[in-house]
């Protein structure tokens, strides 16, 4: 609730920040001009309007919607010495265990690393000799329900998970289900700059 009303106090200065030079002009006010409202000022309100309303949409159905694409969870902890060694446990261990299409996440901890996709256990092969597996303490898979829930399945686990090394949001397939705190995040985007369009 509170970051509901912190989404709305910002949509209200938003607007009055937007409306103050028309209301000068009518309004009588102290000395000073009204702050000015420029693209710099729109993009850095809108741009924090929309961190609050992703933030919003992730805690509101984010896991419930992410649930909703995994079929299984499996854990392994990196406990071998030497990246060799680690590289040829986790291979082994995915070749029994994993089956189907995956999103997979590197953990140290309690810190999310880095989290991908694959349209199956091999995916994680190319992680051999990878530096995660020096840095982690545990990758997490999960296998999804069909290959057209992969790419909604990773974009809702970088949402869920925040990891270090996502610099970009996962890649969209045009087959494949949208991400639904994406949809809606890009429709709050596409409304707030319709109504706070500058010449």
């Amino acid at each position: 609730m509170a970051l509901a009303k912190q989404f709305s106090r910002k949509l209200d200065q938003l607007w009055h920040r937007r409306t103050d030079e028309l209301r000068a002009q009518v309004v009588p006010r102290g000395a000073g001009k009204p702050p000015s409202f420029t693209k710099k000022v729109r993009q850095k309100l809108v741009d924090e309007l929309l961190d609050l309303a992703s933030t919003i949409l992730i805690r509101r159905s984010g896991r419930a919607e992410f649930r909703a694409t995994v079929a299984h969870r499996r854990l392994r902890f990196i406990r071998e010495r030497g990246l060799l060694k680690r590289g040829k446990g986790l291979v082994q261990w995915a070749q029994r265990t994993v089956k189907g299409p995956i999103v997979y996440a590197f953990w140290r901890r309690r810190r999310c690393l880095y989290v991908g996709k694959g349209k199956s256990w091999r995916r994680l092969r190319s992680y051999e000799k990878s530096a995660y597996l020096l840095s982690a303490t545990c990758v997490e898979v999960f296998s999804v329900r069909s290959k057209s829930q992969l790419g909604k399945a990773e974009c809702l686990a970088t949402h869920l998970f925040d990891p270090r090394d996502q610099r970009v949001r996962p890649a969209r397939v045009k087959w494949g289900k949208a991400c639904p705190i994406c949809r809606r995040h890009d429709a709050v985007r596409d409304e707030l700059r319709g109504l706070f369009r500058m010449r």
